[in-house]
């Protein structure tokens, strides 16, 4: 039986950490745990793999900083909507949420700024159902485990519990 793969997309190295090792404590042992910290990486794990869900920040690099020398780009506010777009064309199996730190969004599109709650909405008009949600991180032990715990178990990606 093949391995379920969550995807994991976090340039901010604590945060990405933090997720992970939430992700280590709860997920089924039949589920795989690999990371992004940029949306080429993103691209080319989506690519890859066949991704059952993908936790993915909203502002990230272009580029890997470590792989490309020359530097990852500029941090984009919504690289991340570009994996979402992605995933929403290109990777027909794959869940997604956000997962963001930022209390507050300006959209290019229209200037205003939105909440997450927000730019939840204006994500959810977007992409298709297997978009779950947007999920604020407030910290290592923050709520945002309670909601991202939620959406794994929409998906069946929990650990049994006996």
């Amino acid at each position: 039986m093949n391995k379920r793969i969550v995807l994991v997309v976090e340039d901010d190295e604590p945060k990405q950490r933090s997720i992970v090792e939430f992700l280590q404590e709860v997920l089924a042992p039949d589920v795989d745990i690999h990371t992004a910290e940029s949306l080429t990486s993103a691209m080319a794990e989506l690519s890859g793999y066949e991704i059952a869900f993908a936790v993915v920040d909203m502002s990230i690099p272009s580029y890997d900083f470590v792989k490309d020398r020359r530097g990852g780009g500029q941090p984009q506010g919504f690289g991340g909507a570009d994996v979402l777009r992605f995933i929403d064309s290109e990777a027909p199996t794959t869940r997604c949420v956000v997962v963001t730190q930022y209390e507050e969004f300006v959209l290019a599109k229209d200037g205003k700024r939105r909440d997450p709650r927000g730019l939840e909405e204006v994500l959810r008009s977007e992409l298709d159902e297997r978009f779950l949600g947007v999920i604020h991180y407030t910290g290592q032990h923050g709520e945002w485990r309670q909601a991202l715990r939620a959406a794994l178990d929409h998906v069946h990606l929990l650990m049994e519990t006996k």
